[in-house]
């Protein structure tokens, strides 16, 4: 099975914005506190991915059809680290390492200190990413339980080394 992430550009936008709702569909599920964006229309940033410089849209692709996208914020948007800020495999995709090795490719371009939040109610999500970071990272990821707007999430904090 081949995984390709490629960088999406503005063209690709529809794209990213239909999948978008699905996934921010699903993600309201996952809330304790009903607020945020539940489509495409009230995302706040999906734009800025296409105009900002340290936004970065990707398409994930599983043997050339379209599997899902990752939204990726890097030191200079941040502040500080790379972070995975919306990331989401269709879920015909799902299951099948799809997720994974699309991770693994970003990971692997950006090495470096990376964090990303996951809802405390998404258990099979942290469960994924702890997996991942595990499998990919230098050492188990740091996990920090914060609350926010919609409710309780952990934080996970990780170093990818670069390869040679």
């Amino acid at each position: 099975m081949a995984v390709d992430v490629s960088d999406a550009r503005l063209g690709d936008r529809d794209s990213i914005a239909g999948l978008l709702d699905d996934y921010l569909q699903e993600l309201a599920q996952h809330r304790e506190v009903a607020v945020g964006a539940t489509d495409s229309r009230s995302y706040p940033y999906l734009d800025a991915y296409f105009s900002e410089s340290g936004r970065r849209p990707f398409l994930i692709r599983r043997e050339g059809k379209l599997a899902g996208f990752a939204l990726i914020r890097d030191p200079t948007s941040t502040g500080r680290f790379w972070e995975v800020a919306e990331f989401f495999i269709t879920p015909t995709s799902r299951r099948k390492g799809v997720g994974r090795d699309a991770i693994e490719l970003i990971w692997r371009r950006f090495p470096g200190s990376w964090e990303l939040q996951v809802h405390a109610r998404n258990t099979a999500s942290l469960r994924f990413w702890t997996s991942c970071i595990e499998a990919s990272a230098k050492g188990a990821p740091q996990l920090t339980e914060i609350e926010t707007e919609d409710g309780k999430r952990f934080q996970l904090d990780f170093r990818v080394e670069r390869t040679r």
